[in-house]
Formats: C-alpha cells, sequence, structure tokens
C-alpha cells in the first residue's frame, strides 16, 4: 500500500487526527508525500490522495483545530487564509470559469479529526 494510502489511513483515527493537525503545522510538512497545489504559513493545499470529485484538493490549516464547532476567535486568521488560497486555486486552475465547490464535514461526518476543507470540480466519482 502506497504511503500516501497508510497516511490517510493514520488520519482517520482520533491520535491520526492531532498527528496531522501537528505535522501540517510543522517543518515536518516537507515530508509528506502529497501533490502540493499552493502552501502559505498558515495553510496547505494538496490533490486529494482518495479524490471524491475528478478534481479534488484539500486545504488544511497549519494549526490543530480540530473542528468547525471548536473554533476559537485566534483561529480566524487560518480560516481566512483558507478562503484566500482557495480563492487563488480558483482563479489559478480556471475553475472561475466552470464550476468549483468548497466545503468542510462536521460532527460524524468528519472521518479526520482535523479542519480540513474540500475544493472540488467536475464530476463526483463512485467509490
Amino acid at each position: 500500500m502506497p504511503i500516501s494510502n497508510q497516511l490517510f489511513k493514520l488520519a482517520k483515527t482520533p491520535i491520526g487526527g492531532l498527528i496531522v493537525g501537528i505535522a501540517f503545522g510543522t517543518p515536518l510538512s516537507k515530508l509528506l508525500p502529497i501533490k502540493r497545489v499552493k502552501e502559505t504559513d498558515k495553510v496547505l493545499a494538496f490533490w486529494h490522495p482518495k479524490p471524491f470529485w475528478e478534481k479534488h484538493i484539500l486545504l488544511v490549516p497549519k494549526k490543530h483545530i480540530k473542528s468547525l464547532d471548536t473554533l476559537k476567535d485566534e483561529d480566524s486568521e487560518y480560516i481566512k487564509e483558507v478562503y484566500k488560497v482557495a480563492r487563488d486555486i480558483v482563479i489559478e486552475l480556471g475553475w472561475n470559469e466552470t464550476e468549483y465547490t468548497i466545503l468542510t464535514n462536521g460532527g460524524t461526518r468528519q472521518e479526520v479529526n482535523q479542519i480540513h476543507f474540500h475544493l472540488s470540480s467536475g464530476k463526483q466519482l463512485s467509490h
């Protein structure tokens, strides 16, 4: 099994979500076997290792924030940066000329205990 799939499985575990949140905010993120799309000091965007749409990018804040309902006021700069990065990607990839969606899951729909956003375009893939 490729390392990216192993990391994806690990990220779905309770301890894995914490590791993901911490790892993305450190220099260790450079070692992750992902196809980066864009990176800032607060956000990492990369192609989803198991996409649900034809074009599927994940945007992850580089701070451990468990979920939308646990956001604190001081986390707003990270969420604001997610949307800035998403805007830049949409324009750079030309998705603003076609279609795109940005979403985040919560509650039991959130498989990884680290807030993250899905930026997608194209048809939904069947799994």
